[in-house]
Order: C-alpha cells, then sequence, then structure tokens
C-alpha cells in the first residue's frame, strides 16, 4: 500500500512539473514559428561581435552601448575578455561602434556590464551608469563622459544588499535611479526553476544616498526599465507599466 502511495504522489507531482514546464514554454513564446524577415536599409556593426546587451543615447545623436555580458546559463562569444562599452553617432550614414577607454583607476578585467543609463546634470555634464557583475556579484558604476577624448573617466562605485542580480537601471539624478532584479535566486539551475515555477519574488527597488527601498514587487522577472518623462511611472519588459505615485 505505501508503494501505491508513493507511486500516486510521484505521478502527481510529475504531472505538476509537466504542466509547470508547459506554461513556461507557453509565457517564453517558446513554440511560436519566427518568419524570415528582410530588414530595409540595416548594415552589421562591426565592432559589437561580442553582442549588445543595452543602449542609451543622447540628444545629440550619440549612443552608448554596453557589450561582453558575462551572465549564468548564456552563451558568450568572447569568455575571456573583460566587457566594453561602445560609442556610435547615429547621425553619421554608416556609423561605427567605437570602443570608450576607462581611465580613474576601474577595474578594466571585472568590467561586466548590463543594463546603462544616462544622466546629463545641469551644467550639460554627461554621466553613464553601468549595470557591473564583478565576480557575478551586482554593482553600479558610475563614469563622466569625455566627449572630446572619447572616454569614460571612473568617478564611483555602488553597492548595496538590496542591489541583487540586477538587469537594468533608470537614472532619476545624481546617484538616485530605479533598478531591477531580474533572479531571486543566483545559483543558474535555481533561477531556472524559479522561472519554470514561476515565483514572482524579483522586484524594481529605489536608490538614493539617503533611502534605498523596494518601490513594486511580486514579478517574475523584472527586466528592461524606463520612466515616463514626469518620473511618476515606470515601465519595464515583462511586466506592465506601474504607478509610482
Amino acid at each position: 500500500m505505501g508503494k501505491l502511495v508513493a507511486l500516486v504522489l510521484l505521478g502527481v507531482g510529475l504531472s505538476l512539473v509537466g504542466e509547470m514546464f508547459l506554461a513556461f514554454r507557453e509565457r517564453m513564446n517558446a513554440s511560436r514559428e519566427v518568419e524570415p524577415v528582410e530588414p530595409e536599409n540595416c548594415h552589421l556593426i562591426e565592432e559589437l561581435e561580442n553582442g549588445s546587451e543595452d543602449i542609451d543615447i543622447l540628444p545629440s545623436g550619440l549612443a552608448f552601448i554596453s557589450s561582453g555580458l558575462k551572465y549564468p546559463g548564456l552563451q558568450n562569444f568572447a569568455p575571456d575578455e573583460p566587457g566594453k562599452i561602445f560609442l556610435m553617432d547615429l547621425n553619421e550614414q554608416n556609423p561605427r561602434a567605437q570602443a570608450l577607454e576607462i581611465s580613474g583607476g576601474f577595474d578594466k578585467e571585472l568590467f561586466n556590464p548590463h543594463g546603462i543609463s544616462i544622466f546629463i546634470d545641469k551644467d550639460h555634464t554627461v554621466y553613464l551608469y553601468v549595470v557591473n557583475h564583478p565576480h557575478m556579484k551586482s554593482t553600479v558604476e558610475i563614469f563622466k563622459f569625455e566627449e572630446q577624448q572619447r572616454s569614460l573617466v571612473y568617478l564611483k562605485t555602488i553597492k548595496h544588499e538590496l542591489l541583487k542580480s540586477v538587469n537594468d537601471i533608470v537614472v532619476l539624478g545624481p546617484e538616485q535611479f530605479y533598478a531591477t532584479r531580474d533572479h531571486y535566486f543566483t545559483n543558474s539551475f535555481l533561477s531556472l526553476f524559479e522561472m519554470i515555477l514561476d515565483l514572482r519574488w524579483t522586484y524594481v527597488l529605489f536608490y538614493s544616498p539617503r533611502e534605498v527601498k523596494v518601490v513594486a514587487k511580486g514579478f517574475c522577472s523584472a527586466n528592461g526599465i524606463t520612466v515616463s518623462a514626469d518620473q511618476k511611472y515606470f515601465a519595464s519588459r515583462m511586466f506592465c507599466l506601474r504607478s509610482l505615485g
């Protein structure tokens, strides 16, 4: 009798796991057919062979691109090379990507850039905030952009216990930003299990020197983020528009 009960429980468990896996595939559109499309007026951007993770564009048309992300469970085309920030002038007819030099004592060998966000100060100084994953941890690096030299100057690293598994940020002011946490677990196997079970344990947090707090939670995977012009609403992939009021 005991063996029969165990077999029934095992069958029920496997059935539930299978149902959750099928639901996960449905959420990920794994069975969707992708039709080939021939895009017009498109061409390959050289120097970005290692992939591009995020982009943010200045009003002048200069675009910053993070490249070379190493992330658990994802293929990396240059595992032995550090990540880079590239600059492109979108005003050019055939723009090319140029890797920006970084000065100021920053450890470039541990650079693993993810999401990025631009902040322009009142004096028109441009700052670039970069989510970084040194040793697979999460920090936010602050750089000043030197347009004439086409370079970045390292200023500061921000760390906090709530800045875990950070995916993207959007800057609101000096050292003030919203950040998304895309996974609760840092282990790649547990992260996959988390998504299959649809555990909605990730969140969006607000960071400032005076206050750090979770402002929205209960998401399966909070990903890229942007904010409305009046800073009252944010929107992110994987979940809907939310009010910050």
